[in-house]
């Protein structure tokens, strides 16, 4: 049975998952990663996440300046060229590519670059991701997708959002998690007392999609 020592892990601190392991088959050494062995253990790739938001639909384009953790980014074509965000979260520098910022300094805004994001879209915390790249968008009052590249498949992805409750029933309110194609899965914030979506009543909820194999 293979084994690893544990003076054999990265002691600089916790596991990230993309850690290589030396594991022993047969009389060949072979490497994978602890986040490919979870998706042996594991029947499902899953995203989890805290999100919050406020007030309406707002887009806004920037060409310069730092980048805020948990805001989807757009890159848009604005004649420019030469920039890279590959550092900050986005998967490339194409135009029309989305992504979450995981950092707040490109390598380069590059020769008139522009990003575009919504203040209205949901500001994520990620606490998992092994499903790929999942950025957000604001689509109307209540209503907000998570968005992938066809990688929430038809028939085996499932959601889960929350509900919460004062005790004089005030803060009552439910944040769906529906998924809707391959392409996006909605999340609905409503007050069930009123029967109506509201914007701003995402304070940090948890939410979690699951694709199965």
């Amino acid at each position: 049975m293979a084994s690893v020592k544990i003076t054999e892990l990265n002691p600089s601190g916790p596991l990230t998952g993309s850690e290589v392991l030396p594991i022993v088959q047969g009389n060949d050494t072979v490497k994978t990663t602890v986040q490919e062995i979870g998706s042996f253990t594991r029947p499902y790739k899953v995203y989890t996440a805290l999100l919050t938001q406020s007030g309406g639909s707002n887009p806004i384009t920037k060409r310069s300046g730092n980048l805020t953790i948990g805001v989807t980014y757009f890159i848009v074509n604005d004649g420019g060229d030469s920039w890279d965000f590959t550092n900050v979260g986005a998967p490339n520098n194409d135009i029309e590519t989305s992504f979450v910022a995981t950092g707040t300094t490109p390598n380069s805004w590059g020769n008139d670059g522009a990003l575009e994001y919504n203040e209205g879209a949901p500001v994520v915390t990620v606490l998992e991701n092994t499903i790929g790249n999942i950025y957000w968008t604001y689509s109307q009052t209540g209503l907000y997708q998570a968005n992938s590249d066809g990688l929430f498949t038809l028939n085996k992805t499932f959601g889960q959002g929350t509900s919460t409750t004062a005790e004089d029933g005030t803060g009552f309110k439910v944040i769906s998690v529906i998924p809707n194609n391959i392409n996006t899965v909605n999340i609905y914030s409503t007050n069930p007392i009123v029967e109506l979506p509201f914007d701003t009543l995402l304070d940090n909820p948890p939410i979690e999609i699951r694709v199965y194999n």
